[in-house]
């Protein structure tokens, strides 16, 4: 079959113009470091990789939220441990008080140092987490200016006057959510971690019977104050079990944080394999395309050279 000039230039051509783009393209994916430039290149490995990362951008979003209730439980955490140091030093004054050879002017010495630990014990039952209160349950916001979860406020009693501490946070517990349909307990309303310990009843009616300074009967403000002793033992145990049930919500987001931390890092590798160009194996065809391309237009310059004009003298 008769093949013209005319059908070898445009094959020639064609060719050319096929090894051009396949260089092109190699250079493309030597600069970027991708498989593909446009979705068109490997479609099937685009979604695959738009996949990677929405899921990639879903556990960065849980894992913000497990820190942020990591960091709202160890405030809580260090409050309570502070506020079991109160009754520790409460106790301890409690111990030396009952002695009956103190003076009076010695007791008032030890119930003003237990006033300050009651104004202690308030201002940590109001500790806060940025801006929510940490121990206010489901209501760690929204409070008139003045007021706080828990306030110290004076009742009338016949014709006593006793303090008391009211709880005014929410009733019940704050939940967070971390992930789809997962969520854990952060922050137990105060009335249950703290004011059921009898903490400020505690020490209110110590400083109350160190104050009193029974010398007419001794012995029973010694037993008074052995009561009390009693009562603060009682609230160091639950402020301890709260702490340590506080100490297991601390380490299970933990536990998920480190089985987000290594999905991602595999969601990551497989992105990167699905998505990242074999830079060796690029090299070596881009080198192997740029050899064809040499040949091609050496070729091509031969081709060009056939023609009857050539020829002519």
């Amino acid at each position: 079959m008769r093949v013209g000039l005319r059908t070898i230039y445009d094959r020639m051509l064609y060719n050319l113009n096929n090894i051009t783009e396949e260089l092109n393209k190699l250079h493309t994916q030597t600069a970027s470091g991708l498989k593909y430039e446009k979705p068109s290149d490997e479609p099937v490995d685009l979604v695959r990789a738009l996949s990677y990362r929405k899921s990639i951008k879903e556990i960065e979003r849980y894992q913000t939220s497990i820190r942020e209730g990591k960091s709202f439980l160890r405030t809580m955490e260090n409050a309570m441990k502070d506020l079991e140091d109160v009754v520790i030093r409460a106790k301890e004054l409690a111990l030396k008080a009952a002695n009956d050879h103190l003076n009076p002017e010695n007791r008032r010495a030890i119930a003003k140092e237990v006033n300050g630990l009651l104004e202690e014990a308030l201002a940590l039952a109001n500790t806060k987490h940025g801006s929510r209160f940490v121990f206010a349950g489901n209501k760690p916001t929204g409070y008139e200016d003045g007021h706080l979860p828990f306030e110290l406020e004076e009742i009338q009693v016949g014709e006593d006057t006793r303090e008391v501490v009211v709880y005014r946070g929410g009733a019940e517990d704050l939940y967070m959510g971390y992930a789809t349909d997962q969520k854990i307990l952060v922050g137990k309303n105060g009335e249950s971690v703290i004011s059921a310990s009898g903490l400020f009843e505690a020490l209110i009616s110590l400083k109350r019977t160190l104050e009193a300074n029974n010398e007419a009967d001794p012995s029973q403000e010694i037993e008074d104050i052995h009561t009390h002793i009693d009562r603060l033992d009682q609230v160091l145990a639950h402020l301890t079990r709260e702490r340590a049930d506080l100490g297991a919500r601390v380490d299970h987001l933990e536990m998920k944080e480190n089985l987000y931390e290594d999905f991602k890092f595999t969601l990551k590798q497989n992105l990167a394999d699905t998505e990242e160009a074999d830079m060796l194996e690029v090299a070596t065809r881009l080198k192997a395309k740029q050899t064809a391309y040499q040949a091609a237009l050496a070729a091509a310059a031969k081709v060009m050279n056939l023609s009857l004009v050539n020829y002519l003298t």
